[in-house]
């Protein structure tokens, strides 16, 4: 049973070099669909897996003698990459420095920032771990402040123009529905923010996106909700290893 999503509607193809696999059982342990299987010393293709290849390509990834290689739903042989050596890894205090060191900016210097490092943190970003692969997470780049502020202006007036589906009276007659917590948050956070946005508009000031000289929206129609987050996040851990606040 294929498991289908906005990009592909069908399993992954694994093949497998008899002739380099030494039957260690590595990709086996890691292939929770149950894809592979060990039979008279060597690996094979189980035909009753749970619900078929995924194309993650770990058992690939782990095979210390590549004898096995995955590809379809989007994934290729051009997507395997050497795993850095654990010489080559960031240790534990660099990475806790990086995070330490990265604090949310709502100054930014009025000058553009290089396509090269918009590369890079893209580069980095499609890295992040998703829940079902291939991964339908897209990316929206506002290069410069000119775009920034005219997306950020567009946004603040479609709110403005269906501000009225969260009027307070609107919000009580919900709050049944919603809840407490979450006709609290509308109350006393989400409609006075919004209605913020709007009077700063007025008077030309941007505090939607503060005039940044980049912009980057991660979003998903059919994905985990959570993968758009996970990759803003890999985002913003590359920018400030680049030099960049976010």
């Amino acid at each position: 049973m294929t498991i289908i999503t906005d990009r592909v509607d069908s399993d992954g193809i694994i093949t497998i070099d008899s002739a380099k696999c030494s039957g260690c059982g590595t990709c086996v342990a890691v292939c929770k669909d149950l894809s592979l299987k060990l039979a008279d010393g060597k690996v094979t293709i189980n035909q009753e897996p749970i619900f078929g290849c995924i194309a993650c390509g770990h058992c690939a990834a782990v095979c210390p003698n590549n004898a096995i290689m995955v590809e379809g739903r989007t994934l290729s042989s051009r997507d395997f990459i050497q795993i850095p050596s654990k010489e080559e890894k960031t240790s534990y205090r660099e990475l806790y420095s990086l995070v330490l060191a990265r604090r949310s900016v709502r100054d930014f210097q009025d000058r553009e920032v290089d396509p090269d490092i918009i590369d890079k943190i893209l580069q980095l970003s499609v890295t992040a771990p998703m829940g079902i692969p291939p991964s339908s997470v897209e990316v929206m780049i506002l290069h410069g402040k000119t775009r920034v502020r005219e997306f950020s202006f567009d946004f603040i007036d479609y709110l403005k123009k269906y501000r009225w589906i969260i009027s307070p009276t609107i919000i009580r007659l919900l709050r049944p529905f919603i809840g407490k917590d979450n006709y609290d948050a509308f109350r006393t956070f989400v409609i006075p923010m919004m209605d913020f946005f709007v009077q700063r508009k007025v008077m030309e000031e941007n505090w939607l996106l503060y005039d940044a000289p980049l912009a980057m929206y991660f979003y998903g129609v059919f994905t985990d909700p959570a993968d758009p987050y996970i990759a803003a996040t890999y985002a913003m851990l590359a920018a400030e290893s680049l030099g960049l606040g976010s």
